[in-house]
């Protein structure tokens, strides 16, 4: 299979991918207006959130296959001090998210350690997406 249809062929999944995530912002906003507790609005309110940035992720994804993209390197060199500097704080983040779970261990705060489990998992993908930045960088920019 060459390149080309196997980019067309992604495209067709990220289009499709992109249906159900349209319907899973539609399905959340259907379970918050029918929820009244507001742990239960709050984990619908999530999942709508990382629905609707799912779908412009595919659509980047889209355009990175059917256009050509560019990142100049003058730019990342710019902000790359900033980035750095980004890149502690979410190790920060990791740290106080791990020491708040540990904090709770053995007690029966049970939403609290959802709660929390759900944030030191989001922390953690922040710090790899800006990690893997990184590689994209040295890869793009030896």
């Amino acid at each position: 299979m060459s390149t080309k249809e196997q980019q067309e062929i992604l495209v067709n999944k990220m289009v499709q991918w992109q249906k159900l995530e349209t319907a899973a912002v539609t399905q959340t906003a259907n379970i918050m207006g029918k929820a009244e507790h507001p742990l239960i609005r709050l984990v619908a309110e999530i999942i709508q959130r990382d629905s609707q940035m799912h779908f412009r992720v595919q659509q980047a994804i889209i355009d990175s296959l059917t256009t050509s993209v560019h990142v100049p390197v003058e730019q990342l060199a710019e902000i790359w001090d900033t980035i750095e500097e980004h890149i502690k704080i979410e190790k920060r983040t990791v740290e106080m998210a791990q020491a708040s779970l540990k904090a709770l261990e053995g007690s029966h705060s049970v939403i609290a350690q959802y709660l929390l489990r759900y944030l030191l998992a989001d922390e953690e993908k922040h710090d790899k997406l800006l990690a893997d930045l990184e590689l994209i960088k040295k890869k793009m920019y030896p």
